[in-house]
């Protein structure tokens, strides 16, 4: 087709098995004038809209606040949460009202103030809601499993989805490697994410889990027995604990069992480390994620060596940055494969 015959911003309408192609006021109105047999039909056209929110927003907006305007914005479910700076404030409805309008899949939108308090929480104020229903509890769906959470009283972060995935191919194969369904611990579990796919798959006999955080924990059991019902292994059991993981080694029913362990606490979990080691099995593998200095992986994987050494334990230890988190921190995958030497 000749440059300048197809209608720019106009969509591809379908008409049984062909697709109907836009034309412009320049195209030919004869079907034998360069179409190659190709039949001409009229349509009503269908006129695209805004290709962005910002394209919403009254244009005496935009000549003062486009440079303050957030860039970026993250969807839970159909909570879309977003950090607005001080200088857009006074508008954040018109801004809110223009997502909504924008993203139809969205019911809630919320300004993010950022996490704050122990169990870093967002701490969320609804904007705008479609309808009467301006809850912010909400379903997410990743890998094909559904998790209810609620963002503003559990923490979730869809930052590590890929790495969740990642996370069962080392599961499978630490299963191959002993021969068995595995007892897998997470005391840092919040929703539950960490073991969806692995329970769902049947590679777990035993999910013990568990987070410091009370509100997060009824979403923790349900999503996670949800999973197990429908799951390739429907019999595995699931223990669901409340408060701090590092107290689990005091307790006999979990102490030495743990086949998996995840250690997903990004700003801690390297210094938890001590008090989770007396979780492990004999032969064990350590999945975790941490927040470090840029280009410090070595420096993690020593001091982590280090710690398994001064247990006693024999430890392959392999850090690996995943992503920038800031211009001078980056986050890492913890992977350890330890045994007792026993």
């Amino acid at each position: 087709m000749l440059a300048g015959w197809l209608a720019a911003g106009v969509g591809i309408q379908s008409d049984g098995d062909h697709r109907l192609l836009p034309l412009s006021d320049l195209a030919p109105a004869d079907a034998d004038a360069g179409f190659e047999g190709h039949a001409i039909v009229r349509r009503p056209s269908l006129e695209r809209g805004p290709q962005h929110w910002r394209d919403r927003l009254d244009p005496s907006l935009m000549e003062t606040l486009d440079p303050f305007l957030p860039t970026a914005h993250e969807v839970q479910g159909d909570v879309l949460l977003v950090k607005l700076e001080p200088e857009v404030e006074a508008h954040e409805k018109a801004i809110a009202q223009a997502m909504l309008a924008q993203f139809l899949h969205v019911r809630v939108v919320c300004v993010d103030g950022g996490v704050t308090g122990p169990y870093r929480i967002r701490d969320l104020r609804v904007l705008a809601a479609r309808g009467a229903d301006a809850s912010t509890e909400t379903t997410v769906r990743e890998h094909g499993l559904d998790y209810s959470l609620d963002p503003a009283t559990a923490y979730f972060s869809a930052r590590l989805s890929r790495e969740r995935e990642g996370a069962m191919t080392l599961i499978k194969a630490h299963q191959a490697h002993l021969g068995r369904r595995l007892v897998a611990h997470d005391p840092y579990a919040g929703v539950g994410p960490n073991l969806g796919l692995p329970l769902q798959n049947g590679a777990i006999e035993v999910a013990v889990v568990g987070d410091l955080n009370g509100q997060a924990i009824p979403y923790l059991r349900n999503n996670l027995s949800r999973i197990i019902s429908k799951s390739a292994h429907p019999e595995a059991r699931l223990v669901v604990r409340e408060g701090d993981g590092r107290e689990w080694q005091h307790d006999p029913d979990v102490n030495r069992q743990a086949d998996v362990l995840f250690v997903n606490l990004p700003h801690e979990g390297l210094n938890h480390l001590t008090d989770l080691i007396p979780l492990l099995a004999d032969d064990a593998l350590v999945l975790g994620w941490a927040l470090v200095d840029r280009h410090q992986e070595g420096a993690v994987a020593a001091r982590v060596h280090a710690v398994f050494d001064a247990a006693g334990w024999q430890a392959n230890v392999d850090v690996q940055a995943t992503k920038g988190f800031s211009t001078t921190r980056t986050m890492v995958r913890l992977v350890v494969r330890a045994t007792t030497g026993s």
